[in-house]
């Protein structure tokens, strides 16, 4: 019996691939662990304290476009942040009907406390990656997943370390 050298570099290159995998996602994982240790908050709720502080106020809408995220994914971050004390909402004076989100000082707080990067160590990865690399990467993810025979494509917009 031969054994195909192609086939066998084949295995070896997807199994090497799938330590890639386990890194990227047991390193942000711990990350996530990090984070709820030292500031008591999980990796959604600081990304969403980060956009937040980075542009002082911001719709709901605006903070699920900033975090890829459904809105009612949002909406109910920003809720539990609320019930927390880290967030406020204020009504817009100009449109009654526009409803900003700003930190209080115990979201600052608690912002201070985590370690960064505050977006979590893959989104900011993937974030300073070179464009035509990410680029590339995107398309070769999109076709591992095509290669998938169970995937959930809802899952699209919902956060990594949602806590």
């Amino acid at each position: 019996m031969t054994i195909d050298n192609n086939k066998l570099d084949s295995k070896a290159s997807a199994l090497e691939t799938l330590k890639l995998f386990r890194i990227i996602f047991k390193s942000a994982n711990r990350h996530f662990h990090e984070v709820e240790k030292k500031a008591g908050i999980g990796g959604a709720s600081l990304w969403a304290l980060a956009e937040i502080l980075d542009v002082d106020s911001l719709t709901v809408s605006e903070l699920a476009k900033a975090m890829s995220i459904h809105q009612s994914t949002a909406s109910n971050l920003i809720e539990k942040l609320e019930v927390k004390g880290y967030v406020v909402r204020i009504r817009s004076l100009e449109d009654r009907r526009v409803v900003n989100i700003e930190l209080t000082n115990q979201g600052r707080d608690v912002l201070s406390l985590a370690p960064p990067p505050y977006r979590g160590i893959l989104p900011d990865a993937l974030m300073n990656m070179d464009p035509l690399a990410r680029s590339a990467l995107c398309g070769h993810l999109s076709e591992l997943i095509a290669g998938m025979s169970l995937k959930h494509d809802d899952s699209a917009f919902e956060p990594l370390g949602m806590t």
